[in-house]
């Protein structure tokens, strides 16, 4: 019984010494990579960028940036929400800083809505065509099919 309480012991010092020279490691990046990095998973779901920023606080600090919400996947978001809740809220307020950040979906959701769901096409329109300069096809098809509806 002694000699596995023993083993036991230096298996949970290993671990926690290879949890902290890891912390070490990823404090060394320099800020812009750490930034591009998380980016980079964002773009691929926001649900992966949810759970790098909590695995520690650097990723944390580096999911904040400006540039990860410009590049932040929204395909699993709903584009419209049917519910005002707390979390209704939150959402609203993180799919702002996406669209103030650039974000082509969140652009691209906000000239739907202005066109189709408002009636105010010509802010619409606006965020239509700044995503459309970003050279994204389906967005530049139904730009354009906008633009030869509404001209008629």
């Amino acid at each position: 019984m002694r000699n596995i309480s023993k083993n036991m012991l230096k298996k949970n010092n290993r671990n926690r010494s290879f949890s902290s020279s890891t912390m070490t490691t990823i404090k060394l990046l320099p800020k812009d990579l750490l930034v591009e990095i998380v980016a980079s998973v964002a773009s691929h779901s926001s649900i992966d960028l949810h759970n790098v920023k909590k695995s520690c606080k650097v990723l944390l600090d580096a999911g904040k940036d400006n540039y990860v919400h410009r590049r932040i996947s929204l395909d699993k978001i709903l584009f419209i929400q049917w519910r005002r809740s707390p979390t209704a809220d939150k959402l609203s307020l993180f799919l702002k800083r996406c669209k103030d950040n650039q974000n082509a979906k969140s652009l691209y959701r906000e000239g739907l809505q202005e066109c189709l769901g408002n009636g105010n096409i010509e802010e619409g329109l606006k965020s239509l065509d700044m995503t459309a300069k970003e050279g994204h096809k389906k967005v530049k098809y139904v730009y354009g099919m906008i633009l030869l509806c509404s001209s008629a």
